[in-house]
């Protein structure tokens, strides 16, 4: 997908260049006939991305792009606004995850009510740490594609308008920060029980037993329905998007909560992580621990591997980066899993689980305040 993508704006950026006082009409039509776009009113698209070109005068950008409902059309592509200016073309990844708010004609913007248009302006610049700029934009997408359109409209009707969000912010007694606060040092008794590790095993097992099912799932492209796909063969249940996938409590009495997660091996993602504020009040009950359940696929070698880690684990938490973009009103976000993932599929990999610093993040996670 990056390589269409790299394709389409040296393209974009050779005949600008090539042609300097060349419209935004003329950007548009001679785009489309090399990359055989069609033309959907305001939106050219391929099978492999959508792009509109826009126009601004000065340095700001605050022109109608497109209404959100017809964003919902594209947002499983690549969303790319090109704004044309008189000194060059600027590129922006728009999809739904990028969008701060919707802006133009949207005073009744509902869940069951998409309406308004999104503005130049109302397209965030920096994503985490990430520009949105060209370079960024395959890394930005695979970040997209991790949360699904009903999520995103959701926090933009939140940011948008003044409806309260519908989630609650967890507030912890003193006793459930306790009990938060402890989670480390039963997670790291848990990285030597037997019974732990064959839970894991167990769900290796079925996975091992529906190895080919799985592998065509894994020739899904939609990230989400791929997961969900995978989740019910391993579970043999509907996906009901709970925080868990399957639970099971050990013998010592401590309940395993476990969320199963598909990488695909030769590609780089970012998959989303969990709901911070669903994950503190589940471990503020005590005696609880929340793991990974990774499924590992490699289609073209047809090989598959598996893991079981905790959300605590060392590796884990070096990865783990809240989503601030996502902390609304009544929310602490969401976190998301950045980075090279695979040395947890490595043989020699052992989880392990540092009490001090996953006590540290734990209570970071606890003190974040809304809008932070």
């Amino acid at each position: 997908m990056s390589k269409i993508l790299d394709d389409l704006i040296d393209f974009i950026r050779s005949y600008v260049a090539s042609n300097p006082n060349c419209t935004k009409s003329q950007i548009a039509s001679a785009t489309a006939e090399h990359f055989a776009l069609t033309r959907q009113r305001s939106v050219f698209v391929r099978a492999e991305f959508a792009i509109r070109f826009s126009s601004a005068g000065g340095t700001t950008f605050s022109n109608c792009v497109l209404s959100l409902s017809a964003l919902r059309k594209y947002d499983h592509l690549p969303f790319v606004v090109c704004v044309v200016r008189a000194q060059g073309v600027e590129f922006l990844l728009a999809n739904s995850t990028f969008l701060k708010k919707v802006s133009h004609s949207s005073q009744q913007l509902r869940v069951d009510n998409v309406k308004g248009t999104f503005l130049g302006h109302d397209i965030i610049r920096v994503y985490e740490s990430l520009e949105n700029r060209p370079e960024n934009f395959a890394e930005l997408f695979d970040i997209h594609a991790q949360f699904t359109w009903e999520d995103n409209l959701a926090r933009l009707v939140e940011t948008t308008t003044s409806i309260v969000a519908t989630g609650v912010r967890f507030e912890p007694s003193a006793d459930q920060r306790k009990n938060i606060l402890c989670a480390p040092e039963t997670a790291a008794l848990l990285s030597r029980n037997a019974e732990y590790e064959q839970f894991g095993d167990d769900l290796t097992r079925i996975v091992n037993e529906n190895r080919e099912a799985i592998l065509d799932a894994g020739l899904i492209d939609n990230i989400n329905l791929r997961g969900n796909t995978i989740e019910q063969i391993i579970t043999s249940a509907g996906n009901f998007h709970s925080l868990e996938d399957v639970s099971r409590t050990l013998t010592l009495g401590t309940e395993v909560k476990v969320d199963i997660k598909t990488k695909i091996l030769a590609l780089s993602s970012s998959p989303k992580g969990y709901n911070v504020d669903k994950v503190l009040r589940l471990l503020s009950l005590g005696d609880i621990a929340f793991s990974f359940f990774f499924v590992g696929l490699n289609v073209e070698s047809q090989s598959v591997v598996t893991q079981m880690v905790s959300i605590l684990d060392k590796t884990i938490l070096s990865a783990t980066r809240l989503q601030y973009h996502w902390a609304g009103r009544n929310s602490r976000g969401v976190t998301q899993l950045t980075g090279n993932l695979n040395r947890i599929f490595e043989p020699t990999f052992s989880e392990s689980v540092d009490i001090d610093g996953a006590q540290a993040f734990l209570q970071y996670l606890i003190d974040i305040k809304p809008g932070n």
